[in-house]
């Protein structure tokens, strides 16, 4: 109710829209129906336009559930009005007390930062303009203007970590040193400041290091422990995407991902949604999503000159090269090693050339059949040696190879 007031007073209607959304979650039975009445009547009374959304709870809805399906209906709200921001009602105690749940809980940097002014939150742009108001302030404003508010009776249960806080923990702190909630709030934006430091030192790392699924190891390694901390849950959020947003790495996670930077190749951790980090010889990777061939282009170039270098350019019979395909690896593949005489399975070459095992199904393959002629970044197989009575072709290969021999 003073967010909505506020913005009234705020804002000329004439240039800036305000919509108001509320959300029956279906959970309190007639006290929530009462809270939805009580709200359509003040919008009606302010001439404000307002969206009501009623949920379906399932069997055993909890808080993740009701903030789902609350943000699930903000995204179709600010569809419907075409709005650019959701702005939301947390205040300067609600800091306060977010900075002392997650400390009970041993959170870190992020955890302590507390709530942003201006944040994306499960694909919804989201405002608090009321972070430096008190509830004191708030209630104060309320009630010298005649407006009246509801209290969602499930807020007093001190049985809920956060109402214990609110009634029991901050008051005694004040009580303790007068103006500790407002210290608090601040000390956490004192600590969100610190952490946008390092967020943009880990994306400017990850812009130089890394893919959504791999990272360069060792530039990794050679982070401090908290800057590596940070890429590597940044690099998770990437890789996770908006649908698993909610599932963001634990301190153990965390602790496990980094761990495998000094582990043997092929070691491995669980990740949420049955994911997991893979140590390789030369990167570490994400894997769960199915693996796509690598971005690449070919080009065949007639006039040139040398052998090429095996590697990125390759000489070979255009009459050879016209009985190729570019594909992925399949069963059966198999490649006769340039300089030796016997053939080997490709998986054997593959991993005789240390390349990481979650590269090995997007690398592409120049291939014959089943004979693998060339793998770019890595190596040759079978192509003949130059000859003046055959037409030739030089095949050129640019684009994303990270396991590739340099």
């Amino acid at each position: 109710m003073a967010l909505a007031y506020l913005l009234l007073s705020r804002y000329d209607r004439g240039e800036t829209a305000l919509c108001a959304v509320h959300v029956n979650h279906g959970l309190r039975g007639a006290d929530a129906d009462a809270d939805e009445a009580f709200v359509r009547e003040w919008c009606q009374r302010w001439q404000l336009p307002l969206l009501v959304y009623r949920a379906q709870p399932p069997q055993n809805p909890g808080e993740d559930w009701a903030r789902q399906a609350r943000y699930g209906f903000y995204r179709q709200a600010m569809a419907q009005f075409r709005a650019s921001h959701i702005a939301l009602a947390h205040h300067r105690d609600d800091q306060a007390e977010t900075f002392l749940l997650h400390l009970l809980r041993g959170a870190g940097l992020t955890g302590l930062s507390g709530m942003a002014a201006e944040s994306d939150v499960l694909g919804v742009r989201v405002i608090r303009p009321l972070l430096e108001y008190s509830r004191q302030e708030l209630q104060t404003l309320l009630l010298q203007n005649r407006i009246p508010w509801r209290e969602d009776a499930s807020n007093q249960d001190k049985r809920y970590l956060r109402n214990a806080v609110r009634y029991d923990l901050l008051p005694l702190m004040e009580q303790l040193a007068p103006g500790a909630t407002g210290r608090i709030a601040s000390a956490a934006v004192l600590l969100r400041e610190d952490a946008l430091a390092l967020d943009r030192a880990a994306e400017t790392f990850l812009a130089q290091y890394g893919k959504e699924r791999y990272l360069l190891l060792e530039p990794l390694r050679q982070l401090e422990k908290g800057l590596m901390h940070r890429v590597l849950r940044l690099w998770w959020q990437r890789y996770a995407g908006s649908g698993m947003q909610e599932r963001s790495l634990s301190r153990q996670q965390t602790e496990a991902l980094a761990a495998l930077t000094d582990a043997p190749a092929g070691s491995q951790c669980n990740l949420p949604g049955d994911h997991h980090g893979y140590r390789g010889w030369t990167h570490l990777h994400l894997v769960g999503k199915p693996a796509q061939l690598f971005d690449y282009e070919m080009e065949g170039l007639h006039a040139f000159e040398g052998h090429g270098d095996g590697l990125f350019t390759q000489a070979m019979p255009l009459s050879m090269y016209v009985q190729c395909e570019i594909r992925s690896r399949q069963p059966g593949d198999w490649i006769t090693p340039f300089g030796l005489k016997g053939s080997m399975p490709l998986k054997e070459y593959l991993i005789a050339k240390q390349v990481d095992a979650p590269f090995r199904d997007g690398v592409p393959l120049l291939c014959r059949g089943s004979e693998v002629l060339m793998i770019p970044g890595v190596g040759v197989g079978g192509i003949p040696p130059m000859s003046k009575k055959e037409q030739h072709i030089m095949l050129r290969w640019t684009g994303d190879m990270p396991w590739a021999q340099r």
